[in-house]
């Protein structure tokens, strides 16, 4: 009895041992690997009233000598007055043709502000033409009081 089990210690730690190795194997193969590309970049604009409901965001040159591609759009308002909605969110892009015509993109509808704070966002896939800087409009309806702050940001691949 004693010889047996002698020989059956090793034998499940040798079990234990490789069966440790091929989970460890089997989850690093399954974990889905997401390298993230060297050319993208993300950029952040503060936005300026131009009315008491609308705000401007301005996004600096996306790249001076290649065109760029958006792909994600998101804005967010924050405000320590009433309740407010975001009415509407566009993004503002020229084209890569060379057409002097800006593109206005809409990302979402009307989003009703929770606890003073306000986002909207969306997956976008807007093209645009090299040396140019696209800009984001907000509308806010009604006009929010006390103060008001909202920023935009994009994801662009270059």
């Amino acid at each position: 009895m004693k010889e047996s089990i002698g020989v059956l210690r090793p034998a499940i730690n040798r079990y234990v041992a490789v069966l440790s190795i091929a989970l460890a194997g089997g989850a690093t193969l399954l974990t889905p690997t997401m390298t993230a590309s060297a050319a993208s970049r993300g950029y952040e604009a503060t936005c300026s009233f131009i009315s008491s409901t609308r705000l401007q965001c301005g996004f600096p040159i996306l790249a001076a000598s290649y065109n760029a591609e958006i792909h994600y759009f998101s804005a967010q308002c924050n405000s320590t007055g009433v309740a407010f909605n975001l009415q509407q969110l566009q993004i503002v892009a020229i084209p890569p043709n060379g057409g002097s015509t800006a593109v206005d993109y809409q990302v979402a509808g009307n989003r009703a502000s929770v606890a003073g704070v306000v986002n909207a966002a969306g997956n976008v896939a807007i093209h645009v033409q090299l040396n140019t800087s696209p800009a984001a409009v907000i509308d806010l309806a009604p006009a929010p009081t006390g103060t008001t702050s909202c920023t935009a940001s994009i994801s662009v691949i270059f």
